[in-house]
């Protein structure tokens, strides 16, 4: 039985250069050579065989928050090549922090609620 796809949660990386957008697309062009050799599948069914499920907001490395610009970037990337799934780690944290700490209740970045879900909602495959 084939696999529809295979999907990496890009954080953690332990330093990086560059953004967390940039690392994200580094890692998913390593998971789509990954799958390309493994399957023998060319470059096109590659792609549409790798997906992203994002953090969104800060991570639990303090290094790696993973902007609305990030996403841009990350966006872009799954538009480009329609990979198979372009998701983020939680709906919940979809806002910015009240008075309390970021973690599961919120982002811990600067955003309008729900910002990440809209940017989601752009992406079509």
């Amino acid at each position: 039985m084939d696999n529809d796809g295979w999907v990496v949660m890009p954080f953690d990386f332990g330093g990086h250069t560059g953004t967390m957008g940039q690392a994200t697309v580094s890692a998913l062009e390593g998971l789509k050579a990954a799958v390309k050799n493994s399957y023998g599948y060319g470059d096109a069914d590659a792609y549409r065989h790798i997906g992203v499920s994002s953090m969104n907001g800060k991570t639990d490395d303090a290094g790696e928050p993973v902007t609305l610009a990030d996403f841009r970037t990350i966006l872009g990337y799954a538009q480009q090549h329609h990979i198979a799934r372009f998701a983020f780690w939680s709906v919940n944290r979809d806002r910015r922090c009240g008075s309390g700490s970021d973690g599961d209740s919120c982002s811990g970045v600067s955003q309008e609620p729900y910002a990440y879900t809209k940017m989601v909602a752009k992406y079509v495959g």
